[in-house]
């Protein structure tokens, strides 16, 4: 009987060996690390990524989908366009539009290096971009 419960013990802590085996040959293999396992995106959140550019800034929106090392990748990005008053004591007009709604038509992901990044900020749920984002996926 003691035998037995030798072989069970050992069998069980092969098993966990290799499972941790696994896992770290899987994240060599993504080329990712341990803290983007755990990483502070809420997965199906939506953010502003805040990027400065060589001409200046731009904000962008949308959900982080994978942190690389070096970069996020931004599903349906987005962006606030703002055309200015067309008469004297008019208001701008503001309007949310999609980067795959321009006219070169890009696919709806965009990498962005963390070297450009200022800040990433979550939206809260009841976000005018959110509830956007939201409408444009009940269509």
């Amino acid at each position: 009987m003691e035998k037995v419960k030798k072989t069970i013990l050992i069998l069980i802590l092969v098993i966990i060996l290799i499972i941790i085996i696994v896992g770290i040959a899987a994240l060599i293999i993504k080329g990712g690390s341990v803290k983007n396992l755990f990483s502070n995106q809420a997965s199906g959140k939506y953010h502003l990524v805040y990027v400065q550019t060589g001409n200046g800034s731009a904000s962008y929106y949308g959900q982080i989908i994978k942190e690389g090392e070096n970069y996020v990748l931004l599903k349906d990005p987005g962006y606030i366009n703002i055309q200015a008053a067309q008469k004297e004591g008019e208001q701008p007009q503001v309007s949310f539009a999609l980067m795959k709604d321009e006219f070169f038509k890009p696919i709806s992901e965009m990498k962005i290096y963390k070297s450009n990044i200022v800040f990433i900020q979550q939206l809260a749920d009841d976000s005018p971009i959110v509830n956007f984002y939201k409408n444009q996926l009940s269509k």
